[in-house]
C-alpha cells in the first residue's frame, strides 16, 4: 500500500476515535482501493468511445475464435484420421457427386432389366426409343455380347446365335439375269419385318420370314403378293461370356400361306433344323450358320443344305465393316417345274433337275450403330460361282431396333 493510502488510514483513525471506528474505516478504504485497482486493470489500452444501441447492432455479433484442433497425440485410441477424399468433401460441400449409371440404378426401363451375366452393358443415353414399346421391354436381350453385329445377307437363314429381343425391317432388291430360263431379265423386291423375343438368356422365339413381294420379269410380267411365314425357336446351347463364344440350335417352320404369283405358297410347309455359332476373334466377330431344308411335300419343293458365314470388324465405335459368304447345296430335286435352276433362300421352285447343284454368293457392306438400340446395315451381294439361279446381284438393307 502506498504512502497516500497510509495517510488516509491515519486520518480516518483520528476522525473516528475508538476501535470500532478504526475497523470501519479500514473496511471502507480497502473496498474503495480494490475497485480502483480493478478499474485500472480493465481500462488499459486505447480509450473506447461510447456507443449507442444502433452502433452495437450494426457491428453484428462477434464470432468466437475457433478452438485449436487437438494434437495427434490427444486423439482417443481407435480414432481414424480423415482422408484426402473426406477433406475434399468437407471443403467443397457445394460440389455435387458425379452419378455413374450402372445396370442396377440406370433410369431407363430397358436397362433396368437385370442381365444374367451381370455385366455393365446398358447405355442409358440411348434407350429412350426402346422405352416407348413397353411390351417388348419385358423381354430384354442378352446384353453380354453387344459387340456382335447381326448378319445381313441371307436374312432368313443366317441366324444370329444370341438370345435377342428385336424388331427388324428388311428390304431386298434382287436383280434377275437375262439368261434365266422362262423368267428372263427382271427384279424382285421384298419388304419384310422380322421379330425376335428373348424369353431368357438362352431361349428365344424368332420370326424370320414374312412380308410383301413385288416381281417384274420379261418372261411372266409383273406380279405381287405375300410371302410365306417362317417361325421358330432358338436355344443357346453354349454361352461363354468370358471367351465371347456362343453355340445355338433350333427349328424353323415355314408355312404355305403366301401367294403363288410370286412363287410362294407351294408345297406343304418346310421344316429347317439349324445350328449357329458365334465367336469374337480379336476385335472382330465371326458368325456361322448351317441347316437342312426338309419340305413336307418333296414333290413340290426341293431339299437342300445351306450355310452362311458372317464376319464384322469395327472401324470406329459406331461403324463396322461386314463381309459374308452364303451357299446352298441341293440334295434332292422336286417335281414341280422342269427346270435346272432354283430360287435360293427366298423362293423354292421345286425344280426337277437341281440335285447336286451348288450356289455360292458373297456380300460386302457395313453396319452403323445409331445408338445402343438402333442400327442400320446394308450389303451388296453377288454370285461367285458360274451358277446364278435367280440372283444376278442383290442389295439388302436392314434397320434393327434391339431391346
Amino acid at each position: 500500500m502506498d504512502l497516500l493510502d497510509s495517510q488516509a488510514i491515519k486520518r480516518s483513525t483520528i476522525s473516528f476515535p475508538g476501535g470500532k471506528n478504526m475497523r470501519f474505516a479500514l473496511i471502507v478504504l480497502t473496498t474503495v482501493s480494490c475497485n480502483l485497482i480493478g478499474s485500472a486493470i480493465y481500462a488499459e489500452g486505447p480509450p473506447v468511445q461510447p456507443q449507442t444501441i444502433e452502433d452495437v447492432f450494426s457491428n453484428g455479433v462477434l464470432e468466437p475464435e475457433p478452438a485449436p484442433a487437438p494434437g495427434v497425440s490427444d486423439l482417443p485410441a481407435g480414432s481414424n484420421l480423415p482422408t484426402d477424399a473426406d477433406n475434399q468433401l468437407i471443403q467443397t460441400p457445394a460440389e455435387q457427386p458425379t452419378a455413374y449409371f450402372t445396370e442396377q440404378n440406370c433410369p431407363s426401363a430397358t436397362c433396368n432389366s437385370q442381365s444374367a451375366c451381370n455385366c455393365e452393358a446398358c447405355s442409358c443415353n440411348a434407350c429412350t426409343l426402346c422405352d416407348r414399346i413397353p411390351l417388348l421391354n419385358k423381354f430384354p436381350s442378352d446384353r453380354c455380347f453387344d459387340d456382335f453385329v447381326m448378319p445381313v445377307s441371307n436374312p432368313v437363314w443366317s441366324i444370329d446365335p444370341r438370345s435377342l429381343t428385336y424388331v427388324r425391317g428388311v428390304f431386298i432388291n434382287q436383280m434377275i439375269s437375262a439368261q434365266t430360263p422362262v423368267l428372263g431379265a427382271g427384279d424382285l423386291q421384298v419388304y419384310a419385318l422380322q421379330l425376335g423375343i428373348a424369353l431368357n438368356e438362352r431361349l428365344s422365339i424368332i420370326a424370320v420370314k414374312d412380308g410383301y413381294n413385288t416381281l417384274q420379269t420379261r418372261g411372266v410380267g409383273n406380279s405381287q403378293g405375300w410371302s410365306d411365314i417362317g417361325l421358330g425357336l432358338k436355344y443357346v446351347l453354349i454361352r461363354d461370356v468370358e471367351n465371347q463364344f456362343l453355340l445355338s440350335g433350333g427349328l424353323i417352320y415355314e408355312a404355305t400361306n403366301g401367294s403363288s404369283r410370286v412363287f410362294q405358297g407351294n408345297g406343304d410347309s418346310v421344316w429347317t433344323p439349324y445350328l449357329s455359332v458365334g465367336k469374337q476373334i480379336g476385335n472382330g466377330h465371326l458368325i456361322a450358320s448351317t441347316g437342312y431344308h426338309v419340305p413336307g411335300d418333296t414333290a413340290e419343293e426341293s431339299q437342300s443344305i445351306y450355310y452362311s458365314v458372317h464376319y464384322d470388324h469395327p472401324i470406329t465405335s459406331k461403324l463396322s465393316a461386314v463381309a459374308e459368304l452364303n451357299g446352298i447345296v441341293y440334295t434332292k430335286s422336286g417335281q414341280a417345274l422342269p427346270l435346272s435352276i432354283e430360287g435360293g433362300d427366298w423362293i423354292n421352285l421345286g425344280s426337277s433337275s437341281v440335285a447336286g447343284n451348288n450356289f455360292i454368293s458373297t456380300a460386302i457392306g457395313a453396319n452403323y450403330r445409331l445408338n445402343s438400340c438402333l442400327s442400320l446395315a446394308g450389303v451388296w451381294e453377288f454370285p461367285i460361282t458360274g451358277r446364278k439361279d435367280l440372283m444376278d446381284s442383290r442389295t439388302t438393307a436392314t434397320l434393327t431396333l434391339q431391346f
